[in-house]
């Protein structure tokens, strides 16, 4: 019998820009929800982040802010 092991993948991938508008995005973490990919985007723009986004696998973004 075989046995298939799933891997985790990340799926979303949160990112933000400290300064300015035309810097580039730098990523915090890849999460496997978009759960927890907005938890860390939202905290980090409250902690001073000029713009924060979270991008799903395909590369649409899924939240702006």
């Amino acid at each position: 019998m075989k046995t298939i092991k799933r891997r985790m993948q990340a799926m979303y991938k949160a990112q933000y820009k400290a300064r300015n508008a035309h810097e580039s995005w730098t990523t915090i973490g890849h999460y496997g929800s978009e759960g927890e990919a907005l938890n860390v985007a939202i905290r980090k723009k409250n902690n001073g982040a000029l713009m924060v986004r979270v991008v799903d696998k395909k590369g649409n973004t899924v939240y702006s802010g």
